[in-house]
């Protein structure tokens, strides 16, 4: 796991401007700049602050999360993706076996269907935010004001 430092290591970032184009797949080019937030972490609990945005001056409100609470989060996204993974697993292997078969009825098919997508669903969702969580929350669930919250 990566180490926790003083400070959150995502950064606020200002949308400039926001491009939907389709080709081949649907494309979405995003411009903004990003500012650093400068709370550091509580010992215990979360914090609340408002950070000045250094593109646009307007004023977002975050939580910071502890070392350990940030550790729980971390952990408990790690176990969705064990707990889907646990789950895939063997639905995998009961439609293999199924489709050996040579069934034609979908009757079979349809509990090990939904365990499956069920659980890739739950593997995929832990593991993202395995990955990107970081202890910092915007206050408001939309995001503020063209605000969002980017590792780089």
């Amino acid at each position: 796991m990566i180490e926790t430092g003083e400070f959150p290591r995502v950064r606020l970032a200002c949308v400039h401007s926001e491009r939907n184009r389709e080709y081949l797949a649907p494309v979405t080019t995003v411009r903004y700049s990003l500012s650093d937030i400068p709370v550091p972490r509580p010992a215990t609990g979360l914090v609340e602050a408002t950070v000045t945005c250094g593109s646009c001056g307007s004023r977002v409100r975050v939580r910071v999360f502890s070392r350990a609470r940030r550790r729980r989060g971390k952990l408990a996204w790690f176990g969705l993706f064990l707990l889907g993974a646990l789950i895939a697993t063997p639905s995998t292997g009961r439609l293999v076996a199924l489709d050996a078969l040579g069934e034609p009825a979908a009757l079979p098919y349809v509990l090990p269907m939904l365990a499956e997508v069920l659980g890739l669903g739950a593997a995929v969702a832990g593991a993202t935010f395995f990955c990107t969580d970081d202890g910092v929350r915007l206050t408001s669930f939309w995001g503020d004001a063209g605000h969002r919250l980017r590792r780089w």
